[in-house]
């Protein structure tokens, strides 16, 4: 008994990964709106956060544009890793009483702990997708209409990168960024 055929597998992939990708997309730019709009400035593990969802994001834009590959969702769950390790070391920074914490919370909770809950949501649902062997078939892969979705969104990844780029370099220079950045250089 087969559920799903093959091109309906091909189309919910490609949902899934479109899906996920807007949400890093999102989580990129409300991270870069919190900098902007609230004068939040991010600090070096911040910083390295949003260098692994950037990863994440590359991965997805991989998948979306050459086809799926087990190559493309290695490195998405390699950067969800390495953002959740990075996460996770911010966290253990500030939950002893007494310490403090990084920028304002958002909904209860900090930035940083978001991070590691998304990139963990990340793992758990691109494991999943892994599983849909039928997705790794060569098939004729892309029509004009889904060409130029997959176009946007890199051209809208690009622009994300650069902003974050230029951020950074106000904030630290070629130097060494500081620990709790207060103003840009």
């Amino acid at each position: 008994m087969v559920i799903f055929d093959d091109k309906e597998v091909k189309k919910l992939d490609k949902l899934c990964n479109i899906f996920e990708l807007m949400a890093i997309m999102a989580v990129l730019f409300l991270s870069f709106s919190f900098q902007i709009i609230f004068h939040e400035l991010p600090c070096p593990l911040c910083l390295y956060q949003r260098l692994g969802f950037f990863g994440i994001a590359i991965g997805f834009l991989l998948n979306l544009r050459f086809g799926f590959r087990s190559s493309h969702y290695s490195v998405v769950i390699l950067s969800a890793l390495y953002t959740s390790f990075v996460s996770l070391r911010q966290i253990a920074l500030h939950v002893v009483p007494g310490t403090g914490s990084y920028g304002d919370p958002v909904f209860g909770y900090h930035l940083y702990t978001w991070s590691f809950v998304i990139s963990m949501l990340v793992l758990a649902s691109t494991t999943l997708m892994m599983g849909f062997d039928r997705q790794y078939k060569k098939t004729r892969y892309h029509n004009g209409q889904f060409r130029a979705i997959v176009n946007i969104l890199f051209a809208i990844m690009l622009v994300l990168l650069a902003l974050n780029v230029t951020s950074v370099y106000l904030e630290c220079g070629w130097k060494t960024c500081p620990e709790n950045p207060t103003v840009y250089r």
